[in-house]
């Protein structure tokens, strides 16, 4: 009807040529079948149809033409529909309708519709009834429904003070599908207070509720009466549905407890998909029958009072109205000179009859000549064919199909139209799709007679192969290949005219799975997790989902335990059980196509419990048969039969052991019992659950005692009792009534005559206990078992000792062996000669020694106890000396021990206390490790010593390794190590930039290493080096030694070398890396040289440079170079008489009083303090000795302007008192040097680092006098070196290093050439005229002369 409804719409608005072509009728909008009302109530029977032109419509009533309008004015005919609407039915009015529709050109037609009267009547009157049923008896309470019209509806109730109030239904109370109460086992409540069952009728058609006949339960009895399960109603064993329709069955039994009912299919297959069982396992719901669902279905209860199930059959044959096997006959549109085919094909069961009409009209009866003239054929009983049409053959075409379960209508027209093509549905613009897949481009056409399709692509036509043209003119392209894209055309063509649509096909590359899930078996309760993974075209990944099903079916949300994870793509089950074993298929998809994968899940769990167990045979031995559970996908390995007896019946012991292949078992039998048997069975899972007891057992007659008590013994840790024990014999081993014990009691070498026999009647007592009176000596015991039959013969006889007591002999001469790192051999004396004696000082059997140790100082916590057995100290002593080793003792303490002997409950008093000390051992890790900095080559390390010792730390060890992923580099160790124990910090120097290292530091002992610790980091990006403030510690004959400071801090530049030259030397000459040590000897030097000497930090990629200082070596140079400067040392010469002189005169005038006075050097702006040495943030101060020009920009004077210095504003960098003594000795000989010869060069090689400065230093020689003049006023501070103990903090130093640097903050060096040094010539002696000698260091870095700063 949709598609009429569409059909008209098209050819209406969208297609103005086709608006004027008429079109027989069909009937889209139909009554059901059968049409219920209620007397009085407005009822009515749509008949709506559509065609051109406009259909008229008629109506039949029990096949007799009828008008409504004929009816007064309780039945009208709605306007421009065949619709009839009865206001006021009548029961007159019942019949059957059918309704017509023509306009010309055909009559289509509705179905039958049955108009009947809804009605229901009351129950039948009779009087209520009253039961009286045992409680725990099943009870049926009938109901006889009263005619209705459709069925009514029914359901039982109990009246509450005149309502009906419904009943809860459960396993116990229900209802059968005959409307009857089914009560499977009757109790106290079911009385209800008095109050009346009844059966209710529903009729929902008239809206009406009738009750039936009360019923009364009245229960008998105060205990209820337990039975088996017992069948009490079913349905019909042979029982047919209809196709499609909802289709139950039910099974009811009666029994106390409540039966549980189960349900199988036995022949068929498994149990049909989407079946439902309700009615708490009573009903078996299908709720759509199909064909596949025919079988024998078995329903099945227990209780348990019985092992023993009932049941019921049902054979399901499955029937069905007729249906179509497509959708029914289609309307037809053919061009003149076609011809039609109509096909009705349908099924049903029984086989349905197809008849045909035309226009209405049975076939067999038409008379009009078109049907008549030969034109009309019927080709098989569901298939017509119309040949040869004319403009003149429009007609309605229906057909019956019909078998014992009802009919089904098929309604079509054949229409004759002549048009041009046209393209209704054109392809699609831009139409994508996937490779590998098949595509239908669409090119939906009308046009009569039927258009001729062709198709190209990029201009080319398309023929045969992959591409196939549908009857409808779409484009089937099979097995799609990227080749397939591009832009097609669709051509229609026929006689009256040609059309034609374009659009393009996009080809995406096909999805695939790229990790596909494999194969899991689990044990059910743990999870199960596939992972899966897929790939697809770039232009698709944003839509590529990955979908999970199980066994065919999508896993949803709802599927609670089964989740998936859009992380990793993955399913997980969660719990598995047994039944979630499947196929599991991953589904990789874009909404184009998909890849699929699928795995196997097998779920492995503890077998089912047997069942059916019985007892076969009882003749001395029980035979005992059974049937297998399921093995829940693990094989059963055995099975075990427990049995219990009428002793203990909630006690189940253990009988036989039988293999998985059997189920018939010998079980052994004892006398004097009731035996019941049980089975449980076992896979490599587990155990199952026990199977329901054999409903019958074996009983046996009394016999002798089979046995004796087992396992007499004494115990000896009474003193003065003989004190014994033995394992009591439980009823099943006593054999009959009358059973006691029989104890006999003699001591070793007394006569027989004084044994003392003791009977005991109670078989639970397990010991006795007599007085002797006496210390570990031997008895002679026996226990013998006795009952109604006689005593069991075999009794024991055992020798055992009476109480022991406390050892009044200790060892001797305690002493060490041998002491190691964890462990120490002992020795003591003892005599060995007195073991396993009677009447000895042990006092008992011997078991050894006890040795008692603990930590010196720490024996609450420490006290450990180590016993030697008997055995042990036989094997290991010597003679009388026995050697023992105690381990796992901590290394490097102090440890105290003694010795005890023991018996079996009593040690002795202990030997008096030994103290040792075990050797040192390997360390443990350290306590922390960290960066304390980091930079692009370097890590500045922190650790603290480790917790545990375990001796004296001599040093430590620092190894790295780069770390790449999971792969790491060759192990390298820092060199040198550290061999200060004190030592808590180094630096790592010489790394890569932008690189993870693992970073190992282990403490050392004279043992070795001990336990490492290990930090990663990563060093950071390259940074821009600073070269490091520098000192000349000693100067030599051949060698200068070069000291400086690295800030621990420093991002970047931990490298540090020393370039050097002679001055005015064309090239620098460098010496090695240093990556670790702070300082450098250059040697191989000429003695009395001059070199220029500067430090450069680099960072591999980079180099920074310090400034330049002159240095000159102790000793005389060649005698080439004193002609050479001869000059100069007559100069020197004549100058000293100039001063000398001058200061001769000077002591004169003030003598002769000419007013001179004397002059404060102290300036209040100039203070002696070195206040204003730059120093880097949290650095140490300004080193002494020769300058280093290390300075902060606030220590520079760039922004001044060079004609400002004067004598009273001296520039701060002419501050730094370890130059000035060059300038005093240097500058006699200014005006004889050329200007090569001046200091300019070691300024303009500081050019770098003092960016703008050098423009006040570009007149410094016109101020050298003035400076001359003021020097005096900077040695008045000795040089600053109290800055050093100021407080302030420093990261340069190490407080726990107090010897690494000198008062003056300078490392401490050793120099040999100390004398020498301090003989130098007068360019060096002069800088210490105020300042304390210096001291002579030990352990310096160039072995020169004592240090200056």
């Amino acid at each position: 009807m949709a598609f009429r409804t569409i059909w008209a719409f098209l050819w209406a608005i969208c297609i103005n040529e086709i608006a004027s072509i008429t079109r027989p009728p069909g009937i889209y909008i139909q009554p059901n079948y059968d049409v219920y009302y209620k007397a009085g109530e407005t009822v009515q029977m749509p008949c709506v149809a559509d065609g051109e032109p406009q259909p008229k419509y008629t109506w039949i009533r029990d096949n007799i033409e009828f008008n409504p309008s004929g009816n007064d004015d309780r039945m009208v005919q709605l306007p421009n529909v065949g619709t009839i609407v009865i206001n006021r039915p009548e029961d007159k009015d019942e019949a059957l309708y059918q309704c017509f529709a023509d306009n010309g050109y055909g009559k289509s037609a509705t179905i039958n519709i049955n108009l009947r009267i809804a009605k229901l009547d009351e129950f039948a009157t009779t009087e209520p009834i009253i039961h009286s049923p045992n409680l725990g008896d099943p009870l049926t309470l009938d109901c006889v429904l009263p005619d209705s019209v459709p069925s009514p509806q029914f359901y039982w109730a109990i009246n509450i003070k005149g309502n009906n109030l419904a009943i809860n239904y459960d396993a116990r109370i229900t209802l059968d599908h005959e409307a009857r109460l089914r009560i499977t086992n009757v109790k106290a409540e079911d009385r209800q207070e008095g109050r009346a069952y009844a059966c209710i009728a529903l009729n929902q058609d008239v809206r009406k509720v009738v009750s039936g006949v009360p019923n009364f339960i009245q229960p008998r009895g105060t205990v209820e009466t337990l039975h088996t399960v017992t069948y009490m109603w079913a349905s019909p064993t042979d029982h047919y549905g209809l196709r499609g329709d909802e289709f139950k069955l039910k099974c009811i039994f009666s029994g106390n407890p409540t039966p549980d009912v189960h349900w199988t299919r036995t022949k068929g297959g498994a149990m049909p998909e989407g079946i439902k069982i309700t009615s708490f396992g009573q009903e078996l719901v299908f709720p759509r029958l199909l064909d596949s669902d025919a079988g024998e279905y078995e329903c099945w209860a227990t209780n348990t009072q019985s092992a023993q199930r009932a049941q019921s059959s049902f054979s399901i044959r499955v029937e069905s109205r007729p249906y179509w096997t497509d959708n029914g006959p289609d309307d037809v549109e053919v061009g003149i000179g076609g011809s039609a085919t109509f096909v009705c094909k349908a099924r049903g069961n029984p086989e349905p009859d197809t008849k045909w009409f035309v226009n209405g009209v049975p076939f067999a009866k038409v008379t009009d000549p078109r049907v008549t003239n030969g034109r009309f054929k019927v080709l098989a009983p569901d298939t017509v064919m119309m040949v040869n049409v004319t403009r003149d053959d429009a007609m309605v075409i229906q057909c019956n199909v019909s078998n014992k379960h009802g009919y089904i209508w098929g309604d079509s027209y054949l229409n004759v139209l002549s048009e041009s093509p046209t393209i209704i549905r054109p392809p699609e613009a831009n139409q994508v799709t996937a490779e590998g897949l098949s595509v239908n481009v669409s090119c939906l056409t009308t046009g009569k007679p039927d258009p001729q399709i062709t198709w190209f692509i990029e201009g080319q036509q398309i023929t045969g192969g992959r591409y196939v043209t549908q009857l409808n003119g779409d484009l089937l392209i099979q097995n799609v290949v990227l080749a397939d894209a591009g832009n097609y055309l669709c051509l229609a063509e026929n006689r009256y005219g040609k059309s034609n649509a374009t659009g393009r096909l996009t080809v995406r590359r096909k999805t695939l799975i790229e990790q596909e899930p494999l194969d899991l078996e689990v044990i059910a309760g743990n999870d199960a997790k596939f992972t899966c993974s897929g790939t697809t075209d770039p232009e698709e990944v944003h839509n590529l989902e990955i979908l999970w099903e199980k066994d065919n079916k999508p896993i949803t949300p709802n599927d609670q335990r089964m989740t998936t994870n859009n992380q990793d793509n993955s399913l997980t089950i969660s719990g598995t059980i047994t039944r979630d074993s499947g196929t599991y298929t991953c589904i990789a998809t874009n909404g184009l196509d998909n890849a699929r994968k699928a795995a196997m899940l097998t779920v492995k769990d503890r077998p089912d419990a047997p069942t059916n167990v019985r007892v076969e045979r009882c003749d001395g031995n029980a035979t005992i048969r059974f049937t297998p559970g399921s093995y829940n996908n693990a094989p059963i390995q055995y099975f075990v039969i427990q049995y219990n007896t009428s002793f203990n019946q909630d006690q189940w012991n253990f009988g036989v052991k039988s293999d998985s292949t059997q189920t018939q078992v010998i079980v052994p039998l004892s006398p004097y019992a009731n035996f019941t048997y049980r089975v449980i069975a076992y896979n490599k899972i587990g155990e199952s659950d026990p199977s329901f007891p054999s409903e019958t057992g074996c009983r046996t007659n009394p016999a002798l005692p089979s046995k004796n008590p087992e396992n007499l013994r004494t115990i000896g840790y009474k003193r003065n009792y003989l004190y014994m024990e033995w394992t009591p014999m439980p009823k099943i081993q006593q054999n009959g009534p009358g059973f006691q014990y029989v104890l006999q009691i003699k001591k070793q070498g007394d006569p027989d005559q004084n044994t003392n026999s003791i009977t005991i009647d109670d078989w639970k007592i397990d010991r006795y206990e007599m007085s002797t009176g006496d210390i570990y000596q031997p008895y002679e015991i026996t226990l013998k078992a006795r009952n109604g039959q006689g005593e069991a013969g075999g009794a024991k006889t055992i020798i055992g000792f009476s109480g022991e007591d406390y050892p009044t002999i200790i060892p001797t001469n305690l002493a060490t062996e041998m002491i190691n790192v964890t462990s120490a051999t002992l020795s003591w004396n003892f005599d060995m000669n007195i073991v396993d004696q009677i009447d000895t000082p042990i006092r008992g059997e011997f078991k050894g020694f006890k040795i008692q140790y603990w930590q010196q100082q720490n024996k609450a916590y420490t006290v450990r106890e180590y016993d030697i057995s008997a055995a042990e100290a036989k094997k290991y002593a010597q003679g009388n000396k026995v050697i023992a080793v105690i381990k796992n003792l901590l290394p490097f303490i102090y440890i105290e021990a003694r010795v005890s002997v023991m018996n079996n409950f009593f040690v002795s008093r202990p030997t008096d206390i030994i103290r040792f000390q075990t050797l040192a051992g390997v360390p443990g890790p350290v306590e922390r490790f960290l960066a304390r900095s980091i930079g692009n080559n370097h890590f500045n390390l922190e650790w603290l010593e480790p917790l545990d010792r375990n001796g004296q730390i001599i040093g430590y060890d620092i190894g790295y390794q780069t770390v790449n992923g999971l792969d790491l580099g060759k192990m390298q160790d820092r060199e040198p190590q550290i061999r200060d124990r004190y030592q808590t910090s180094a630096m790592l120097s010489g790394l890569l930039s932008e690189t993870k290292y693992r970073v190992y530091i282990w403490a050392r002992t004279a043992q070795g290493r001990g336990d490492s610790y290990f930090i990663e980091l990563i060093t950071t990006e390259p940074g821009s080096p600073q070269a490091p403030r520098y000192t000349i510690a000693s100067v030599g004959e051949h060698h200068i030694n070069v000291t400086w400071w690295l800030n621990p801090y420093v991002r970047s530049g931990t490298v540090i070398f020393v370039e050097y030259r002679k001055l005015d030397a064309p090239e620098w000459l460098k010496s090695t890396d240093e990556v670790i040590n702070r300082w450098k000897n250059i040697t191989n030097l000429e003695s009395g040289t001059t070199y220029e000497i500067r430090v450069v930090a680099t960072n591999g990629a980079q180099r920074s440079e310090s400034s330049t200082e002159e240095v000159t070596t102790i000793g005389i140079a060649a005698a080439t170079a004193l002609i050479a400067n001869i000059g100069w040392f007559i100069g020197m010469l004549l100058a000293i008489i100039v001063v000398i002189a001058i200061a001769v005169a000077v002591y004169c005038s003030v003598k002769a009083g000419l007013g001179f006075k004397r002059v404060d050097t102290e300036d209040n702006h100039h203070p002696s303090s070195y206040s204003d040495t730059s120093r880097l943030p949290g650095k140490m101060p300004e080193p002494k000795g020769y300058q280093n020009d290390y300075y902060n920009d606030k220590d520079s004077y760039h922004d001044r302007d060079h004609d400002s210095i004067n004598k009273d504003d001296p520039p701060p960098s002419y501050r730094d008192y370890d130059r000035r003594d060059s300038y005093d000795d240097k500058r006699d000989s200014y005006g004889d040097r050329p200007d090569s010869y001046s200091r300019r060069d070691s300024y303009d090689d500081r050019r770098d680092s003092y960016g703008d400065r050098r423009d006040s230093y570009g007149d410094r020689d016109h101020h050298y006098e003035e400076y001359d003049r003021d020097r005096d006023t900077y040695r008045d501070d000795p040089y600053d070196y109290q800055r050093q103990n100021s407080g302030a903090y420093d990261p340069d130093f190490d407080a726990r290093e107090p010897n690494k640097f000198d008062k003056y903050g300078a490392p401490r060096n050793n120099y040999d050439d100390q004398v020498a040094y301090s003989d130098r010539s007068s360019r060096y002696s002069d800088r210490y005229d105020d300042v304390p000698p210096p001291r002579p260091a030990s352990g310096g870095a160039g072995g020169a002369s004592s240090s200056f700063v």
